[in-house]
């Protein structure tokens, strides 16, 4: 299983490369959120997104001979993105399978590194079947986006950031969509802080690990309907479902119309442009499906910030 020691090693050999985002803390956001906040505000790492540090961690622990077959990734768009830009610093081959119904940003910002971009269905156990088949068929490794121990303690890193920067943080609260990020974030932080609470937070249109979690093993959805493009995986994926049963103290989710809220409480107060899935833990509090109390310190982990400026525009028009 995942290690502190992994997460460590990661954090050394992503030095080079990434951008160790800050932690903020933010008053304006104390009052409408019950508590002391903090943000830890991916939207500013490379790429716009945790998911480079996944992706790199994994591919640098390549071997030349691996690195010389290519890679393949299947993602919705800032894994995509994080692997393309990976492979274009590092100078490998690599191949991108994303959704039919991907965000256009999300995108083009793959397109951009120079990788090959291939659609492929709607849901991820598509876009799963067709990273295995170029695996089968080119000999390609694939670099999943959170069923890889590698790429969990890439994502990893962040915990041991946050806890650098505010030793006595009471919480953290990490929006899930296959499970990667959290498995790792709650691996580093419970090793240093056992009694550190982790709350994973999922959309009420695809709330795979809080089903999961209510079933006592992973389950699949036969639907998904959410805002939140980050977090549409269709199923728990059963390694990360063990790690959050071990590690993670509450699951909670949101609706679509909390997520908007939260995208523009985050922009008007913090002035942070969050995607709809790096906004799930903050929409979980303004909908009230979880709470803290008013002295604790509690880490939300704004994950990403590659948004369709369309569905921004909008959301301002119907807030404003």
């Amino acid at each position: 299983m995942l290690s502190y020691a992994d997460i460590f090693k990661a954090k050394e050999r992503l030095r080079p490369y990434i951008v160790r985002t800050p932690l903020l803390r933010v008053h304006a956001l104390d009052a409408v959120l019950g508590c002391e906040v903090y943000l830890k505000p991916e939207n500013l790492q490379r790429t716009g997104s945790f998911k480079i540090r996944g992706a790199l961690n994994r591919i640098l622990s390549l071997s030349e001979e691996e690195k010389s077959r290519g890679i393949v990734c299947c993602s919705s768009g800032n894994h995509a993105q994080g692997v393309a830009c990976a492979a274009s610093i590092l100078g490998i081959d690599a191949k991108i399978v994303m959704p039919l119904n991907c965000n256009p940003v999300k995108l083009a910002g793959a397109k951009a590194f120079g990788s090959e971009v291939i659609l492929a269905g709607t849901n991820s156990t598509e876009r799963d079947a067709k990273a295995d088949e170029l695996v089968r068929t080119e000999g390609r490794i694939l670099v999943h986006p959170y069923a890889d121990d590698a790429v969990k303690a890439g994502q990893g890193t962040m915990g041991i950031e946050i806890l650098e920067d505010a030793p006595a943080m009471d919480a953290v609260v990490v929006p899930i969509g296959g499970g990667g990020m959290i498995s790792g974030i709650a691996t580093a932080v419970k090793a240093a802080r056992p009694d550190i609470r982790v709350i994973g937070a999922e959309p009420a249109g695809a709330p795979r690990y809080g089903l999961s979690r209510s079933k006592g093993t992973p389950q699949r959805l036969s639907s998904v309907d959410t805002i939140a493009d980050g977090t549409r995986t269709d199923h728990a994926d059963p390694g990360n479902f063990a790690i959050i049963e071990a590690l993670v103290d509450e699951l909670v989710t949101a609706q679509d119309s909390s997520i908007e809220d939260a995208m523009y409480l985050l922009l008007a107060k913090a002035k942070i442009v969050a995607e709809p899935s790096s906004s799930l833990g903050i929409a979980a509090v303004l909908e009230g499906t979880l709470s803290f109390e008013a002295r604790q310190k509690v880490c939300f982990v704004i994950s990403a910030g590659n948004n369709d400026l369309s569905l921004v525009k909008s959301i301002l028009e119907r807030k404003q």
